[in-house]
């Protein structure tokens, strides 16, 4: 892997180094800039989006042109107006950014820079000197604000024979804080190797994973790049391929229907964001309830609801997630990764067999479910977990079960040779 970040070594004179240190002083004192730090450096963090930017948010809500929809129709042509009302005009009028702000300013975060891209990322740790060192990776339309609600209970059990954990959560490249790219190629496998950089500047040679959406996927690539440093991955979606036609004929009606979501029309925004997420960036970057709308279709699709998203997710806690995107201008270079993905995957080898520990937590409304016996080709599953309720976002629907399930995986898996950092 190339070390983009390294400086070459320079001999200097004494006299130089003064004049060096002098000029510097200089222009960070007249031009009001800071010296340009060490790009190996992690710096504290505090999240605080600018008053001005709340205040356009809530002119463009004001200001929304709202289209028609046709009498008697609800969710049959995608995001019924009438949530999609109701959610804007909370969003103006009732939502409190700085509260959510506050909530996750409680967190330990900072930025550092890997691959020429600043990395933000929450690292809480715990008190507990066992804890084990747990990387939780998001995806897409998620962010951070997916696992907040697992950070204590994660770090701070309040049963000493449970595990504890060293909680680490980036945002991906391109995402949140960690966002917008500016260099093409930021796919799976590039964001898997700067995690790596990233678990390694921290500090943790063994370490265990978490992972759901592109998360899942990316945590396989750390687990492939780097198996003697990853000890274990926990996955609540593990998607392959079929291994030959036979197998897709040889599947029952049960497995046809889990199996089928991109042969379905629902899955269409997967290919729209994978072909152009240029041309859909516009709308979406430009009109916060464009934004929102593409945003509850999702939810409402991938969650395990009863008819209404907000059923299986907290109100407050969505709009969040559809906030940060917003306030940091990443709508559309988190799309990126689709069409990054569908770029760099026509010039991968076929993936070998995974040996890496592996817990699978398979939640019934969960989309694209591959046949288990297709999984144990490639993947060395030692936990299999069938839960009762729950969709694509485990850790908003369901974090007790989550939260339970990755405790006992990692309480099973061989830590002798964990080394934890100071």
């Amino acid at each position: 892997m190339k070390t983009w970040f390294e400086r070459a070594e320079r001999t200097v004179s004494q006299c130089g180094m003064l004049l060096l240190a002098a000029l510097l002083l200089f222009s960070s004192t007249v031009l009001g800039q800071a010296q340009v730090p060490e790009p190996t450096s992690v710096h504290p963090f505090k999240m605080h989006v600018p008053n001005q930017v709340l205040i356009d948010l809530r002119h463009r809500l004001a200001e929304t042109k709202w289209p028609d929809q046709l009498p008697g129709t609800t969710w049959e042509y995608g995001a019924d107006i009438k949530k999609v009302r109701e959610l804007a005009d909370y969003w103006q009028n009732g939502y409190d950014w700085r509260a959510q702000e506050a909530k996750i300013n409680r967190f330990d975060q900072f930025t550092t820079e890997i691959d020429g891209q600043q990395i933000y990322f929450i690292h809480q740790r715990s008190p507990r000197p066992d804890a084990i060192p747990l990387m939780l990776i998001h995806g897409w339309p998620g962010s951070i604000v997916e696992f907040l609600a697992l950070i204590e209970p994660l770090t701070n059990p309040t049963d000493s024979r449970i595990p504890a954990f060293d909680v680490i959560i980036p945002s991906l490249p391109g995402f949140g804080f960690s966002g917008p790219t500016t260099t093409r190629g930021w796919g799976p496998q590039r964001m898997a190797k700067a995690l790596i950089v990233l678990m390694d500047r921290l500090g943790y040679s063994r370490y265990g994973i978490q992972g759901g959406d592109w998360g899942s996927l990316i945590a396989r690539d750390m687990a492939y790049q780097a198996p003697a440093h990853v000890i274990g991955l926990h996955l609540n979606l593990l998607y392959v391929d079929p291994p030959n036609p036979e197998a897709v004929a040889q599947m029952s009606d049960v497995e046809r229907k889990r199996f089928s979501y991109f042969d379905r029309p629902e899955s269409s925004f997967f290919f729209l964001q994978a072909a152009e997420p240029q041309t859909l960036s516009y709308a979406l970057t430009d009109s916060p309830v464009g934004w929102l709308a593409w945003m509850i279709g999702k939810f409402q699709l991938l969650t395990d609801n009863n008819g209404d998203f907000l059923t299986a997710v907290d109100r407050d806690t969505f709009l969040t997630d559809v906030t940060l995107y917003w306030v940091t201008g990443t709508v559309g270079s988190a799309m990126r990764i689709y069409r990054e993905n569908r770029l760099t995957a026509e010039e991968m080898a076929p993936t070998p067999r995974l040996e890496t520990p592996i817990a699978y937590a398979d939640f019934p409304k969960e989309v694209a479910v591959p046949p288990f016996r297709w999984v144990t080709q490639t993947y060395n599953v030692v936990q299999k977990t069938e839960m009762p309720k729950g969709g694509h976002f485990a850790a908003l629907e369901q974090p007790d079960l989550l939260l339970d399930d990755i405790r006992k995986f990692f309480a099973k898996v061989d830590q002798k040779q964990a080394e934890i950092a100071p």
